[in-house]
């Protein structure tokens, strides 16, 4: 099986970083391989969402757009049931407040292993093969929503 892993992530270097750890795994998680894909902004992630059904989610808390927590519910009005993997570089007891009110899979600090970020990419594929994963919502209603906030988002940050 190929499981499939979008990774938002603006830093370059990191995305490309991920992107060769995970596309490497080809047995690590069993005969299943693969296949991450990158995204640099929500706005780029949604466009991928809507044509490929991903397994994980793996995004930066900072980005370009707006910070990963206040993309979580957006991406997931695409595909609520898409376990998502928060990353964040350095960590406050109120970033992390934050992250965890949005209900993410994992909250990952780039400061510890990277085993520790493979490890709980493994628990989604192992807990998504027990687990039917449900049905994406109407995705036309759900990017028209994603681009009208991410528009207010932008407005309310000009002013």
């Amino acid at each position: 099986m190929i499981r499939r892993i979008l990774i938002v992530e603006p830093e370059p270097k990191t995305a490309q970083e991920l992107f060769l750890l995970f596309h490497s795994e080809y047995g690590r998680f069993g005969r299943e391989r693969c296949e991450p894909e990158i995204a640099k902004s929500v706005a780029q992630a949604a466009e991928q969402m809507q044509t490929i059904n991903f397994h994980c989610v793996i995004m930066d808390v900072e980005l370009p757009e707006m910070k990963g927590y206040e993309a979580v519910p957006l991406i997931k009005m695409i595909s609520k049931n898409t376990p998502i993997i928060m990353t964040a570089d350095k960590n406050t007891l109120e970033l992390e407040t934050k992250v965890r009110e949005q209900d993410v899979y994992y909250y990952h600090l780039r400061c510890f292993d990277r085993n520790e970020l493979r490890l709980a990419v493994r628990s989604v594929f192992e807990e998504s093969g027990k687990v039917k994963m449900g049905r994406k919502s109407d995705k036309g209603a759900a990017k028209s929503i994603l681009l009208k906030q991410l528009a207010l988002f932008q407005k309310e940050e000009g002013d």
